[in-house]
């Protein structure tokens, strides 16, 4: 199949901005919370705004406005078990990369870990990625991602 592809040329000027903002609380020495936010002011550049006046085609950022997650970590200082929770929001999106252009789905993702360290320097870890298993597309029409499971074994010389 021969599909066309090449790279726009973006002679214009683009107004917008944003913040990120994060957070780790320590509630005590082996448990810690976390929340992080990032905003963008926009998305969408368009020819009719009037802080983008010089766009001469719509264009979008490929990127959520709004994006958060929020979680909690569980690591004692002595050995055994250690685990960590999460949950992650991402907004609709639309882009336009090509083949690759429309609307990307919100995704609500909850990821986990649990694993155990034995006292003479064993470990063993696992990790779930969107456990849930809420699939769901990084951009329009490419293949769905669903859940992920990793398991690792490490040893540490002491």
């Amino acid at each position: 199949m021969h599909v066309a592809a090449g790279y726009r040329i973006f002679d214009s000027s683009y107004d917008y901005w944003g913040s990120d903002i994060g957070l780790l609380f320590y509630v005590n020495d082996e448990f810690s919370v976390f929340a992080n936010y990032s905003w963008v002011s926009d998305e969408v550049f368009d020819t009719k705004q009037s802080d983008d006046s010089d766009v001469t085609f719509q264009t979008f950022l490929g990127a959520p406005a709004n994006k958060y997650r929020i979680g909690a970590n569980y690591f004692p200082q002595e050995k055994g078990f250690r685990g960590q929770l999460s949950f992650q929001h991402d907004d609709a999106f639309q882009s336009n990369f090509g083949n690759f252009s429309g609307i990307a789905e919100a995704k609500n993702l909850v990821d986990a870990s649990v694993g155990y360290q034995f006292p003479f320097g064993l470990s063993i870890d696992v990790t779930g990625t969107n456990i849930f298993n809420n699939e769901f597309r990084a951009f329009p029409n490419m293949p769905k991602i669903g859940r992920r499971i990793l398991g690792r074994i490490t040893y540490t010389i002491q």
